[in-house]
């Protein structure tokens, strides 16, 4: 007879959002389940530096701390963002933003993947979660009541609540027919770590092209993480430097702001695409993080958009009586309405910004860079840039 396990949440993705949604719902004594196919995770760090980096907002920090995980960081691979300082083509200076003019003592922070994939895995090891992997998705049933995942050993997991957090290739979601808007930037992001010859500051430093956007974090131990998102043709090209000859190639892009570099591991490469699901929830489904949406990383938002789906989910969820049900349509609808704004927003910031710096028109990156000088300006504007970037 095939085992059936319920639950109160059943979470599909051990990514970033899956695991902080389980510890989340773990949060308010809901019986979670968290399955994914792959085989368990290693928690232990290691010493290299991890080429996959996330810019975290101060929001999602916060969240982080409330709900247990950022204790479990590792604060000595955690670089804050004091400033930032943004160049648009063939400019002179650059639109300069910093924490201080805000009030603030930081705008936000660079960490590796495995450091917050570390600290994950050990906050939900200290909570009563279910964890199910290395076994494929199977089947999918909903119910009015509820709904019931069967997994590829016949296994039954039926919960009030499905959470889609298996990303962009969501099986959730290609399950239940949603389909996506999607568009290809035709792009790739060079990613790679450097040591810098001058220190950073803490300063994340952008610059934008035709076509193409460069920009180098702040890590600790005077290191930078490069992203550079260009053409796949020219991506690939760079791809198949030597460390001496991309150094070369990153220090004369950057105008030696950082002196000379030199690079720490290997360089690889990341295909861009904008993708959006045409719905957020179905009955007793929810998709979160890149299952939902996925976002162009020129504006370093796209874990923090998956990070805020869980936010408002489970502060929607956190004022139901314990006789509410979790997966009530009118609760999902609620969440949905709430959620499309920010991911709308996002869209249309990371495809214009794209758009007009691969404009053939030449007046466009001009008043992109003009415009950016007048910012550079006036107080007011750049606190609220500031603002819009801790969020």
């Amino acid at each position: 007879m095939a085992k059936l396990t319920q639950a109160d949440v059943v979470i599909v993705g051990a990514g970033l959002v899956g695991l902080t949604a389980a510890v989340a719902f773990a949060q308010q004594s809901k019986k979670v389940v968290l399955v994914d196919a792959k085989q368990a995770t290693k928690v232990a760090i290691e010493n290299n530096w991890d080429a996959r980096i996330y810019a975290l907002t101060e929001a999602s920090v916060y969240w982080l701390e409330k709900i247990g995980v950022w204790g479990h960081v590792n604060q000595s691979r955690v670089s804050p963002i004091r400033s930032m300082q943004l160049w648009a083509l063939d400019a002179d200076s650059p639109l300069a933003l910093d924490a201080d003019d805000a009030h603030l003592t930081q705008m936000g922070c660079i960490i590796e993947n495995q450091n917050l994939m570390s600290a994950c895995w050990q906050a939900l090891s200290q909570m009563d979660v279910t964890v199910v992997q290395g076994l494929d998705c199977d089947a999918l049933q909903i119910q009015s009541d509820q709904v019931t995942l069967t997994l590829a050993n016949r296994e039954h997991l039926s919960a009030k609540l499905l959470l889609a957090a298996d990303g962009t290739n969501s099986w959730v979601r290609r399950r239940l027919n949603i389909g996506v808007q999607f568009k290809a930037f035709h792009q790739t992001a060079v990613v790679a770590n450097f040591s810098a010859e001058i220190p950073h500051l803490e300063c994340a430093r952008q610059w934008f092209g035709v076509h193409e956007t460069l920009a180098l974090l702040p890590l600790p131990e005077q290191m930078v993480s490069l992203v550079w998102s260009l053409s796949t043709e020219r991506a690939h090209n760079l791809l198949r430097l030597s460390e001496g000859e991309l150094c070369a190639l990153v220090q004369e892009r950057t105008q030696y702001c950082l002196g000379h570099l030199t690079q720490i591991g290997k360089s690889v490469g990341f295909s861009l695409n904008q993708q959006t699901a045409h719905q957020l929830v179905s009955s007793r489904v929810v998709l979160v993080g890149d299952a939902a949406h996925q976002v162009h990383p020129m504006a370093g938002q796209g874990v923090n958009l998956g990070f805020g789906d869980v936010m408002k989910l489970t502060e929607l969820t956190t004022k139901l009586n314990a006789m509410q049900d979790i997966g009530d349509v009118g609760l999902l609808r609620k969440y949905e309405r709430a959620r499309k704004p920010d991911i709308l927003q996002m869209n249309m910031l990371t495809s214009g910004l794209d758009a007009m710096f691969a404009s053939k028109l030449a007046v466009l990156p001009k008043v992109a860079g003009w415009g950016m000088q007048v910012f550079n300006r006036h107080d007011v504007i750049k606190k609220y840039l500031i603002a819009q970037a801790t969020l």
